[in-house]
């Protein structure tokens, strides 16, 4: 597959698309429905008009792009699987050049592939779940996205398998005006366990932009275990717009871990509806923005059934003249008793220009609940710093130990110490604007270098973000 479309997107487009992957007249039908759907849909501008972060991106000349370059690749190759994965994807812009699967996995009925193979091979699964936990009606970008959608993963776990190491996909933005449309749909059977790592990345020429227009659905049935991480580490100039949603089933979990550290700009949307009595929806999340960067995070956690319960902790660092804008809700149904359900985002403010604003908010239609919220936005406390200095640390060191020390509650939830390895990395190397890179006993070395026992602890107090 080597052909390129033209630029901007239109019904013919649509049409082109769908004839170029050779797909069945099923899902140009839903296709075309979601195109219709964008051109009837707005654009959000959230709540302050022009000033939002949301504006930034509906003003994004998406006539410019190019909706699918396949790079002269297929995806048929493969790839050597690391020891610590179980299966790995590979996108490159538009198009998914390789992927494998454990053998011993393939035996016991996993799928892995691409969504494409998987629109082919294993239509039934795909036409019954496709587009159904994110639907071409939650907003005008997923609309876009039904329409155009390339590549991305399929994964099915069979009832009663348990996959122990991580599933791992990885999407690279490279060409100037390219797009990747990458669709994540996992389906895990009852009583199957899962984690699946999704990493993003891009290197373009410098002034050039591109398009990260992604969308993840996961249906846990009962008993299942899901984990879902993301690390989002596009470089500038790339326009990052996502949505997530994840279904679990009576007492099923979907734990979503994500972390948002690159892009020019972000409007990611992230959620769960508790559809079964039991189930669980934890959320875990990590920001860090400098430069000019604009990151705009809405969650869900909605509560739909008997007893069920989430856990959402945002943390967030903003530096230089970024900005960070979190909206979170927790919405309990009619007769969804006996929810337990918290809410709380923290951002530490690293310079006079950082803006940040929180809103977490509740809407209770039962009368049997335990829900809450908080938030807390501050700048380093010059107490604790002078604390810190006094005891023999450099200033800019005592301000990385104070950063490392917010973060590590949040980063202490990831099960996989690959991944926290790697965002530990990332979060240093965002701290020194590039200059430095530290391993994780580096990290660590931190407090014992300058014998500073639990000054990391005390440090994540300083925005009111204990936990």
């Amino acid at each position: 597959m080597t052909e390129t479309l033209t630029k901007g997107f239109t019904r013919a487009g649509v049409e082109a698309l769908s004839r170029l992957k050779g797909e069945p007249a099923w899902m140009l039908e839903k296709r075309l429905a979601a195109w219709e759907t964008y051109e009837q849909t707005p654009a959000p501008l959230g709540r302050r008009g022009d000033l939002g972060i949301m504006r930034r991106v509906a003003e994004y000349k998406l006539e410019k792009l190019v909706p699918f370059a396949a790079n002269g690749a297929s995806s048929n190759g493969h790839v050597a699987l690391p020891a610590w994965e179980s299966g790995l994807l590979v996108q490159h812009n538009s198009n998914v050049v390789a992927s494998e699967l454990d053998p011993l996995l393939s035996a016991q009925g996993v799928l892995l592939t691409d969504l494409d193979t998987a629109v082919r091979e294993y239509p039934d699964l795909v036409q019954k779940y496709f587009m159904t936990g994110v639907t071409a009606n939650t907003n005008k970008y997923t609309a876009l996205h039904g329409a155009f959608w390339s590549g991305g993963l399929f994964l099915y776990v069979p009832k009663g398998v348990k996959v122990s190491r991580p599933v791992l996909a990885r999407y690279l933005l490279d060409q100037p005006d390219a797009t990747n449309f990458a669709h994540t749909l996992i389906i895990a059977e009852p009583d199957s366990q899962v984690i699946y790592i999704e990493e993003t990345a891009s290197s373009l020429p410098e002034g050039a932009t591109a398009l990260f227009n992604g969308v993840a659905e996961i249906f846990a049935k009962a008993g299942a275990h899901v984990q879902f991480n993301a690390v989002q580490d596009f470089g500038p100039g790339v326009y990052n717009v996502t949505t997530k949603h994840g279904v679990p089933e009576k007492d099923s979990y979907i734990h979503w871990i994500v972390a948002d550290l690159g892009a020019d700009t972000t409007l990611a949307n992230l959620g769960t509806t508790m559809a079964g009595s039991g189930s669980n929806g934890d959320i875990v999340g990590v920001l860090f923005a400098t430069g000019k960067q604009l990151i705009q995070i809405n969650t869900l956690s909605e509560h739909a059934a008997l007893s069920t319960s989430a856990d959402t902790l945002f943390k967030g660092v903003v530096d230089d003249d970024a900005r960070v804008d979190f909206e979170g809700l927790i919405k309990v149904a009619p007769g969804a008793q006996q929810t337990n359900s918290y809410l709380s985002d923290h951002t530490l403010l690293l310079s006079d220009q950082a803006r940040a604003e929180s809103i977490p908010s509740l809407e209770i239609a039962a009368n049997d609940v335990k829900a809450s919220h908080g938030a807390t936005t501050g700048q380093i406390d010059a107490e604790q710093l002078f604390y810190l200095m006094c005891r023999g640390v450099p200033e800019e060191e005592a301000r990385r130990l104070i950063v490392q020390g917010f973060f590590e509650p949040v980063l202490e939830k990831i099960p996989s110490d690959e991944l926290r390895s790697r965002l530990r990395r990332s979060i240093v190397r965002k701290m020194t604007k590039g200059t430095q890179v530290v391993d994780e006993t580096e990290w660590h070395d931190v407090t014992d270098q300058w014998d500073i026992e639990g000054a990391g602890a005390e440090a994540v107090q300083i925005a009111g973000g204990d936990e």
